[in-house]
Formats: structure tokens, sequence, C-alpha cells
């Protein structure tokens, strides 16, 4: 059974001031994680997102770039266990750091907005969420690490749909093009 610490704190982003907020927080465990969304947003465009959940559920979408041009969402399941892989990047002890932070204050650069959604085995959610500047401080190294090895592990499963869909795209330009060319000789 979790532990309970009324004393525990979560911060929130209220009219634009950082502001620490009480509330009553479950002590959390990774190991309670059933799933997990990522999204990055630049310039208020979706940049990545990714989700991982325990019943093999996987989205994806993106390429985590300030440039991404991918704006195909690709929703499907794996039998690969990618949430255990992507939760071995996390430690128990980052969980009691959940709420917003608003780093934007030194900002330089285009607004990014990183949030993380978790899902636990009792239903409950918490998370994190950043903002910054993409040429200035960000979120902390462990978070980081956590957001790429999210894209690092989906990598496999994303590029094979992308590879569908090219692979059908071209079918179809083919089977229009094809189509012309009957038109013409009928």
């Amino acid at each position: 059974m979790a532990k309970t610490d009324t004393a525990s704190y979560n911060w929130d982003l209220l009219c634009g001031v950082l502001t620490r907020i009480a509330v009553k927080n479950v002590m959390r465990r990774v190991s309670d994680i059933v799933a997990v969304l990522i999204s990055l947003e630049v310039r208020s465009g979706c940049a990545r997102a990714v989700l991982v959940a325990g019943d093999g559920s996987i989205n994806r979408l993106g390429t985590g770039s300030k440039n991404n041009t991918e704006r195909d969402l690709f929703i499907g399941v794996t039998k690969e266990p990618l949430l255990p892989q992507l939760l071995a990047h996390l430690k128990d002890d980052i969980l009691c750091h959940t709420g917003f932070y608003d780093l934007s204050k030194e900002m330089r650069g285009d607004p990014c907005r990183l949030s993380i959604h978790l899902k636990f085995v009792d239903g409950s959610e918490d998370g994190f969420g950043f903002s910054y500047g993409s040429e200035s401080r960000g979120p902390p190294p462990s978070i980081c690490d956590f957001v790429q090895a999210a894209a690092f592990i989906t990598e496999p499963w994303y590029s094979k749909q992308k590879a569908m869909v090219a692979r059908s795209r071209r079918t179809a330009k083919m089977s229009a093009l094809w189509n012309k060319v009957k038109k013409l000789f009928t």
C-alpha cells in the first residue's frame, strides 16, 4: 500500500506566477505506472507525442525537432514490452517532484512546452510540465533522458508505421496514374 504524505506540495502555474499549492499527495512508485503520455510543443505546434501503455497501446507523432513536418499520428498495439523498457529510465524519487515548472523567465529561442502525463494502477494521474525556451535552460537531465528514451524505444515501431503509409500513398498514386492512362486508351 502506498504511503500518504499530506505535507507534500505540487507546483502549478497560476496567472503566470509559479505558485506552491498544498495538496494531499500519495507517495508514488514507478512500478505503479500503467501508461505514459509525453508531448512536446514548439511554437505552439506539436513536435512530438508519445503514448506507451502496459496493455501494449502505442501512439507516436513527430520527430521532436522544432522544424518537425511529420504530422501523422500513428496509433496501434505492440507485443513489445515498451512500457517496462521506458520506465527503466525513471526513478521513484523523481515522482515527488511532479507539477508544472515555468522556466520561461530566462527564455531564449522558440517557446517550448513539455508535458509528461503518468497514469497509475489505481486510476489516478500525475505528471510534469515545463515551459522554457529552445535555446535556454530546459527540464532537468533526468527528465530529458526519459523523454529521449521514449523516442528511442518507440522509433522502430514508428519507422515501420511511416514506411507502411508511404507504400500505401505510392500505391494510391500509381493507381491514380494508371487510371489516367487507361482513360487515354478508352
